[in-house]
């Protein structure tokens, strides 16, 4: 008989008893019980995540979805009204510029508290009359008003997804592409055939040539600005629709987009979705993408937010916990469950999509809100990060209400940082109020999910934790891991990663498959009336956790969580009031309280010591001061028996506690320590219920390090398997880096095998105030048999490093490794260097204390950094979202706005110095910045680490949010400032010296040299040179870069030289402007008569108060009148000419007023002799004739004039649909006599002339020449062009070309390049 497929272990049970205890007790499977996922989303459409099993109130999984991030959130900031029709409720103009039709059977009704007939249609709608007379026939329709906006699908959708998406679409759009390209080779080919070669080829010809040559290049993407935006995709554009039925507020999403006609008529009106938690609605955007989405709607219907996963995480994480899988018959398939199948779900998005599914403060805190309002009782969060300080800030606090206050369970991973010790993460491995999980991987998880050779000797491989998972302590002394929980399952993914399951490990596996263990026990409780507290579940699961063999207590914390002795011991202690006390720990008279002994150094560990532990009974939250909870901490009284596990730690036997807590004192002898990491635990057992187990315990952990060496080999290593051996090094003092040397020692011959070994190279250093993270090496390598590496690892001074050497968990076969450390060292006085403008350079000294080095001083610098400060600062309250449930008090953020000008299109990475680093420790519940060009578009987005993002040529906005309860705390950082940091176009090499002089006179530059053992020497950098400065840095910027000194050559084992060198910074200084001399113009005597200039001026006067007028269009007639007045007073006086030709050519009213135009600019072209101006520019006039230079300049005015008339009279002439396609030509054949027709300020002209011609492809050309600088290139012309205008016309030739798909991508272009508002934090 074949063997039967193991698909129990693909989300394993088995290990932590889960399901024997649910095929003991079926009904106590999480039902009842609520499980909030703080993850990346779930997919409401995955499989295994809609239904719960039979005999469940309640058909639904997934009962609510909540995008906490603000990444789907929309501004529904555009009115409009829809007009009930026989063919179903009608917006006329949509943003998309077509009619929206909606299903008559939709119920309409006016927004609360909202006047329908004081809503007024979108202001487009206002400015045209016809519109208007429209309206004016409907006034006996019924009109209700609605919102629009529209959301870009790639702001929505996973990083993963919009690539496949993308790729999808590039070939259909390379496809129709090639179909046209195609087209204009032939005709290419066809002018070749025609005119190649020929000495008579005209310049209509080669016009024809070059037009098509233009297609092509667009065709092809050839030739096109970097920047330009037919390059890119844009993705698709959904267009909203929200409207309130009387009892809710509903939205439509026109999943169509650009490509809709705009007739959703067909819409079932079931299908217009609200808050998902009331309806459990969603949909899919298309079948494309296969992406389910939801919506929640807030601020009475001024936002919508559209919810959809920015991952698979989350999904997978849901479906370790609680999936509830019926098969084809609708028959439970038990071996595919969750752990609490049972169990409801709700999905608090806290991974932003903007940010690749990163997570922010600001959806922390609002996914703990809803968490409380949606009454889960246990929450699960698989994500963190390293942390400064451990237990500290704005979440720490926000999750300990949440948890004790509103007994909400807290379960997150401790983090995938191992092998090394205190790799532990924030919150999981950090937060105290939070249960911890590591990632456990079992010889049948190894067969079922890794297809390791079946029947696994547990002898050469048994469980363990993997290699990666996190490893405490925290870094102030407390365990870091609470338990353990299988680290790995093959379960649910959303749809649109278009597979059921997929294989994912990490603790954020574990955490999950930890957190269904705790809601089947939460879940029994309920079903038999056991009061549970979150203190009083975490003693159960920690007191009867299984002690996995072969792990310490910092990997693997407690144990396994133990489903079946968890239960027994909730049962057994539900009438001790004692369970629900939360003991806190903290050792006194160490530095920030730490909640453990944590000893590292070897002058800790030289001598015995006494510490001082004090104990605290918490009752509650701590805060409740209701009369049953004061008398409880009166009478509180408890007597403790201490026992210590090592004896090395010695403790007094007995312990009397009171409420307000007390202090015990024990004594630690680390002297009789060997090297290595040791630990021991001092527990407090209640001496009147011994056999409950610890009620509070004491963590110690003493790492004691082997004896300064410049050199430690370790020799040959064997490994079993994912053995992880630790050692622990006193760096010399003086060593700046170290040489790790690691050699396989199978030789191929003798152990007749070739295949490679997967090791892990791991050292870390504790600094204070400084993340794991900051100083660590991590490094995975293929050893082949006899292959050798060698790493180069930076390493501070005096301080304990951290060395593991580990066995990949799932490498087999024989491990054998040579290991060798070398420190070395050359130490530069200050070992940060910072230079002033000036010609003072920097001076660094240099000493060697552990070898002979060879030194070659270098310096570079390749980042730029600017100071920006705020151009306004607002704080204001934010949404129903942020109320703190604890408290009821409203969050508030701060808005601070950034503006700048960037000169060239390139990347930016902003910084905030005073909040970036951090999340969890913060004290600002988050801060985000948002960027975006002139246009409002979206470009990118900064958080707690930022990362570079592109931006283009123009003004640059960065708006920046800031977040607290606590609108003091923002107040005094109204004025932050922060920074732009740019990547150097090209690296700056500074020069090196030997002595000031030389460097002041750019002397003799320093060269390779010995610098012996004990001995010191100097060199001095100088400043760079200014042409290779930025032209744009300002004084006070910034520029950074890295200075090495040893002598790396290619010799040497490793990198040679410190790895990252030293860093070195330049302020820039003032800049002195190079102008040339250039002569003035002589000036002639003005010999007119004082009524003479009076007269003049006065005319000037008058003329200046006509072109004030015309800035109004009320003022229309009186400047009417005043022109003729004047006309008859200056007959001929060229600017009141120019004047009445500017204001009736002016942009929003010169449609009506062609022939007036055309009229204004021949009494233009008339006032001036042509003849005598020709004349007069056919010769080279005197530069030094006063008089002379006096006539160019009337003259060139004249000719200014002149211009200007023809090309305002050509344009008005091609405008007016009376007027023959030659006459333009003529015009513009007279304009060439006088100016450069190519110019761009008369592109509009140009752009005529080609659309007269049929010459598209070269409109397409200037167009796209336009484009990249946004229009501005036409700012000075009669027609200046937005960025919008280009890109209307761009798409009225690409339509009239048949290039659809161009056009389509220019048109979503121009509708996002039409933003009204920035885009929502």
């Amino acid at each position: 008989m074949a063997p039967v497929f193991p698909t129990g272990d693909l989300n394993p049970r088995v290990e932590t008893k889960a399901s024997s205890f649910v095929s003991q007790f079926p009904d106590y499977d999480g039902r009842g019980i609520t499980i909030g996922i703080l993850d990346t989303g779930v997919d409401p459409g995955a499989i295994g995540l809609s239904r719960l099993p039979e005999g469940v109130i309640g058909d639904k999984k997934l009962v609510h979805v909540a995008d906490c991030t603000g990444s789907g959130d929309v501004a529904m900031d555009t009115d409009a009204m829809a007009v009930q029709e026989e063919k179903g409720w009608v917006i006329k103009k949509g943003l998309f510029g077509k009619e929206i039709i909606l299903n008559p059977a939709l119920n309409l009704q006016p927004f609360p508290d909202i006047d329908t007939k004081a809503n007024s249609d979108s202001d487009e709608e206002k400015k045209e009359d016809d519109e208007k007379k429209e309206e004016d026939s409907e006034d006996d329709k019924i009109k209700m008003p609605v919102r629009i906006a529209f959301k870009r699908a790639y702001e929505l959708f996973p990083n993963k997804l919009t690539t496949r998406v993308k790729k999808h679409y590039a070939k259909e759009f390379d496809k129709e592409q090639h179909r046209h390209a195609v087209i204009v080779h032939r005709e290419l080919a066809a002018w070749n055939a025609e005119y190649g070669g020929s000495k008579n080829i005209t310049k209509e010809q080669l016009r024809e040539k070059d037009d098509l040559t233009a297609k092509l290049d667009v065709l092809e993407m050839k030739n096109l600005p970097a920047t330009d935006p037919l390059k890119e995709d844009p993705g698709a554009l959904y267009q909203i629709i929200l409207f309130y039925d009387g009892e809710n507020y509903r939205v439509i999403i026109d999943t169509d987009g650009t490509d809709s006609t705009g007739d959703l008529s067909q819409l079932p009106a079931d299908k217009a979705m609200t808050d998902y938690y009331k309806e459990y609605q969603y949909g899919t955007f298309s079948n494309v993408d296969m992406l389910n989405y939801a919506v929640n709607i807030y601020q009475e219907g001024k936002v919508v937010s559209i919810v959809c996963d920015a991952g698979a995480h989350g999904s997978h994480v849901a479906g370790i916990a609680a999936r509830y899988h019926p098969d084809a018959e609708g028959e439970e398939e038990t071996e595919a469950n969750g752990v609490a199948p049972g169990a409801k779900l709700i999905s608090l998005k806290i991974g932003d999509s903007r940010l690749g599914s990163m997570e922010t403060g600001t959806a922390m805190t609002r996914a703990m809100i809803e968490a409380v309002k949606h009454k889960c009782d246990v929450i699960n969060l698989s994500y963190g990060e390293g942390c400064v300080r451990p237990n500290s800030g704005r979440f720490v606090a926000l999750a300990e209400q949440l948890v004790y206050k509103h007994g909400i369970v807290f379960v997150s991973s401790a983090g995938n940082n191992g092998p090394a010790l205190t790799t532990v993460g924030a919150p999981g491995g950090n937060s105290e109020c939070i249960i911890g999980v590591a990632a456990y991987v079992s010889p049948k998880m190894m067969e079922a999910q890794y297809s390791m050779r079946s029947k696994i000797d547990t002898e050469e491989h048994p469980g363990t934790t993997y290699t990666w998972s996190s490893v405490g302590p925290t870094s102030d002394g407390a365990q870091g891991v609470d338990i353990t929980a299988p680290g790995a399952a093959i379960t649910c993914v959303p749809n649109w990663c278009l597979q059921r399951n997929t294989l994912m490990n990490g603790t954020s596996m574990s955490s999950p498959n930890a957190t269904g263990c705790i809601a089947l026990l939460l879940s029994a409780a309920k079903a038999e009336g056991i009061k549970m507290t979150p203190t009083r579940l975490r003693r159960a699961i920690q007191n009867s956790a299984i002690e996995m063999p072969g792990l310490t207590c910092l990997q693997q914390g407690f144990g396994m969580i133990n489903v079946e002795g968890a239960w027994d011991y909730i049962k057994n202690s539900k009438d001790d009031a004692h369970e629900d006390i939360n003991f806190k720990v903290h050792i006194i008279g160490r530095p920030g309280s730490p909640r453990g002994i944590y000893l590292r150094q070897a002058q800790e560990c030289a001598t015995k010591q006494t510490f001082s532990a004090q104990v605290n009974p918490i009752f509650g939250n701590g805060d409740d001061v209701d009369v049953e909870t004061q008398m409880k901490r009166v009478e509180f009284e408890m007597k403790f028996r201490l026992e210590s596990d090592s004896d090395w730690v010695e403790v007094p036997d007995y312990f009397m506690l009171m409420h307000n807590g007390r202090s015990f004192k024990f004594d630690l002898d680390p002297t009789k320590l060997s090297t290595g990491v040791h630990t021991a635990k001092i527990y407090g057992y209640d001496s009147s219920k011994p056999g409950l187990g610890a009620r509070f315990y004491v963590p110690i952990t003493v790492v004691k390090p082997m004896g300064e060496q410049a050199t430690i080999e370790l020799g040959e290593l064997e490994f079993e398997p994912n053995e992880v051996k630790r050692f622990f090094v006193d760096v010399p003092k003086d060593a700046t880096w170290m040489d790790v040397s690691v050699k396989d020692t199978r030789d191929p011959d003798i152990d007749k095998e070739t295949t490679s070994r997967l090791m892990v190279l791991h050292t870390l250093q504790l600094l204070p105030h400084m993340a794991y993270r900051d100083a660590e090496e991590q490094k995975y390598f293929n050893l082949l048999p006899g292959q050798e590496t060698v790493t180069s690892i930076p390493v501070h001074a005096g301080i304990t490093c951290e060395l593991d050497i580990g066995r990949y968990w799932s490498a087999q076969g024989k491990s054998n490794v040579e290991v060798d450390v070398r420190f070395r060292g050359v130490v530069p006085v200050p070992n940060e260097l910072t230079m002033l403008s000036g010609k003072g350079g920097v001076k660094a000294r240099l000493h060697s204390n552990i070898y002979d080095e060879y030194i070659l001083p270098k310096a570079k610098l390749s980042n730029w950094k600017s100071p920006l400060g705020p151009t306004s600062a607002v704080i204001s309250p934010c949404d129903e979202r942020d109320i703190l449930t604890s408290n009821n008090q409203q969050v508030h953020q701060l808005v601070l706005t950034y503006e700048f000008e960037n000169k060239e299109a390139g990347s930016i990475t902003p910084r905030c110095p005073a909040l970036q680093g951090v999340i969890y420790e913060s004290a600002f519940e988050s801060q985000m910045m948002l960027i975006f060009d002139e246009d409002k578009k979206y470009l990118g987005v900064a958080d707690s680490w930022p990362s570079a993002v592109k931006i283009p040529k123009g003004k640059i906005t960065i708006r920046m949010q800031v977040r607290h309860n606590n609108v003091k705390k923002l107040e005094k950082l109204k004025d932050l400032s922060i920074w732009i940091e740019r990547k150097l176009s090209k690296e700056i090499t500074l020069p090196a010296f030997k002595s000031r002089a030389s460097m002041v006179t750019e002397g003799i530059k320093a060269k390779r040299s010995l610098l012996r053992k004990g001995s010191n020497t100097a060199v001095f950098f100088g400043e760079p040179a200014a042409a290779d400065i930025p032209s744009e840095a300002k004084c006070g910027d910034i520029l950074m870069g890295s200075a090495t000194f040893e002598d790396g050559e290619a010799s040497l084992p490793g990198a040679g030289k410190q790895p990252g060198g030293t860093s070195i910074h330049y302020v820039v200084g003032t800049k002195t402007k190079e102008e040339k001399e250039k002569a003035k113009t002589p000036e002639a005597p003005d010999e007119r008569s004082v009524e003479e200039k009076m007269e003049e001026a006065i005319k000037k006067v008058k003329v200046e108060h006509l072109e004030k007028l015309s800035e109004k269009e009320d003022d229309a007639e009186k400047f009417i009148s005043l022109s003729e007045k004047l006309s008859e007073e200056y007959p001929g006086y060229l600017p009141l000419l120019m004047a009445s030709l500017k204001f009736y050519d002016k942009k929003d009213s010169r449609s009506d007023k062609l022939s007036e135009v055309t009229n204004a600019a021949d009494a233009v072209i008339d006032a001036i002799d042509e003849n005598a101006l020709a004349a007069h520019f056919g010769v080279k006039h005197d530069e030094e004739d006063a008089e002379i230079c006096k006539i160019r300049k009337d003259y060139e005015e004249k000719k200014s004039f002149l211009i200007e008339a023809l090309a305002r009279k050509a344009r008005a002439v091609a405008d007016d649909d009376t007027k023959d396609q030659s006459t333009f030509d003529t015009i513009f054949k007279h304009l060439q006599k006088w100016t450069d027709t190519d110019a761009k300020k008369f592109a509009v002209l140009s752009l005529e002339k080609q659309k007269n011609a049929k010459r598209y492809g070269s409109m397409l050309k200037l167009l796209t020449t336009l484009l990249e600088n946004d229009g501005k290139d036409t700012k000075d012309g009669i027609c200046p062009m937005t960025k919008k205008d280009l890109l209307e016309k761009r798409k009225e030739v690409l339509e009239t070309l048949n290039y659809t798909h161009l056009q389509q991508r220019d048109a979503k272009w121009g509708v996002i390049a039409s933003i009204k508002n920035f885009a929502l934090f």
